[in-house]
């Protein structure tokens, strides 16, 4: 499970903390990666796809790069707004998760180079500030961190400016610090693992505070950002690929299909925050057919807790994927995201959405014209939201789902990401101080804890 997993790493980011005897023959050693330090060779970039003047050298910072998932998705789009960036990262697992083909070359951390450190880089959680801030980004004129952890804790140039795509500020040193900490971390070494979380909130809001300028994928994640680092930020949702998401043979002015034979659809990475086993359970009380795409560590759990009518598809391709939103009664969405790129993906394909109310779902999804929104807790809750949606599903149609997807393309990603990046290069010659964006006092207050209030 997710939150086990994050725990896992918590403890035996404690052991690798221990290894102080390795990090600092590390630390001595030359930055490279092969045979002798990348370095950039500020190639023009011809062209009006361009997000920035042609002969700006960029260096793209994303978190890091072992799984193809949504943040990964959003990186391949950056780097076709910024073609030619240097990629710097934690760990890269070329097989599993190869890197956009615009980027010029992939530079990891020192991380990279011990042995096993890839498959192991999460037990290396507190040192992960110090990993990213040893990165050489100098020779470049413009930084883009793509971000769910401390990537923006890289050191930039003097003079550079600094702008963060936040996916969310890190969820398990912030807001759900003591829901991971009950979750997966035996009372007796919560204390220790605390410490851990709070070093790293630390570092991670002195990083915030050298941002030149953030943007986040949603005004659940801005208000996130607002409460963890007092920053302001402008709001850049992630693309989807509306070419490739359609209704198909549908024609997207009809009603949405409501024959009840068709099965809902749960996909994505079932880990426990997404609250898969909600939609399991109320498909098997209500005895709805049900197909549950995708892989992650509930996976088989989920199997144990299904009825008769659910079918299981582990990791399916993007062509199938994209025949399920097609083919589905509705999308089932129980989980609070701090986006959601999947209820969007749904529409896009004519599908309407049945979600908690919480969340970037809240923001994508038109209650009662593009589906439901249901505010209960539990099974309970998507069970009345099922229920109300087969009640309205009627007057539910194909073309305002698709309507509203066409919101999300890439035409809009590409304009609101090259407004954000004209207003941190204009901010090039101004002060810290007077940057937009900064904040106005220093690190948070430990007592305004946003895990407290949450």
């Amino acid at each position: 499970m997710r939150h086990l997993r994050v725990a896992a790493a918590l403890l035996a980011g404690l052991a690798a903390a221990l290894l102080a005897g390795l990090v600092a023959v590390l630390a001595t050693a030359p930055h490279r990666l092969g045979e002798g330090p990348v370095r950039y060779t500020a190639p023009m970039f011809p062209g009006s796809d361009n997000a920035v003047p042609a002969g700006t050298r960029v260096a793209l910072v994303h978190h890091w790069l072992v799984r193809r998932r949504g943040g990964e998705r959003v990186l391949e789009a950056l780097s076709r707004a910024l073609p030619g960036a240097d990629l710097f990262t934690l760990v890269h697992d070329p097989e599993r998760c190869p890197a956009p083909r615009e980027v010029a070359r992939v530079i990891t951390s020192r991380l990279g180079r011990i042995p096993f450190g890839r498959q192991t880089f999460r037990a290396w959680l507190p040192l992960f500030p110090k990993l990213y801030g040893e990165l050489d980004l100098s020779g470049h004129d413009l930084v883009v961190s793509s971000d769910a952890s401390v990537a923006k804790a890289v050191t930039v140039p003097e003079g550079v400016p600094h702008l963060c795509y936040c996916y969310s500020p890190v969820r398990y040193a912030w807001d759900l610090r003591e829901v991971y900490l009950e979750r997966g971390v035996p009372a007796p070494l919560r204390p220790l693992a605390r410490g851990v979380l709070e070093g790293l909130r630390k570092a991670d809001a002195e990083a915030a505070g050298r941002v030149d300028r953030f943007v986040a994928i949603s005004a659940h994640v801005a208000d996130r950002i607002r409460r963890a680092y007092g920053r302001d930020c402008s709001i850049v949702a992630p693309p989807v690929d509306i070419a490739f998401f359609t209704p198909g043979e549908e024609h997207p002015d009809g009603p949405t299909r409501a024959g009840e034979d068709r099965p809902y659809l749960l996909l994505g990475e079932a880990v426990p925050y997404k609250r898969f086993d909600l939609a399991v359970e109320a498909c098997r009380r209500l005895d709805r057919p049900l197909v549950v795409a995708g892989g992650g560590p509930e996976f088989r759990r989920l199997a144990g807790l299904a009825g008769p009518r659910t079918r299981f598809v582990r990791d399916p391709t993007d062509e199938q994927v994209r025949e399920f939103y097609r083919s589905c009664r509705a999308l089932l969405f129980p989980g609070e995201e701090d986006f959601g790129l999947v209820p969007v993906e749904a529409m896009a394909c004519g599908r309407p959405v049945v979600a908690f109310g919480l969340g970037g779902a809240a923001e994508t999804v038109i209650d009662g014209e593009t589906g439901v929104l249901y505010g209960g807790e539990g099974a309970e809750g998507l069970i009345t939201g099922i229920e109300r949606f087969e009640r309205e599903q009627a007057s539910l149609r194909a073309s305002a789902c698709v309507r509203r997807a066409a919101n999300y393309g890439p035409a809009a990603f590409q304009a609101g990401l090259r407004r954000a990046l004209a207003e941190v290069l204009s901010d090039r010659t101004g002060t810290p101080s007077s940057r937009s964006g900064r904040p106005s006092q220093g690190l948070p207050d430990s007592s305004a804890d946003p895990a407290a209030t949450s």
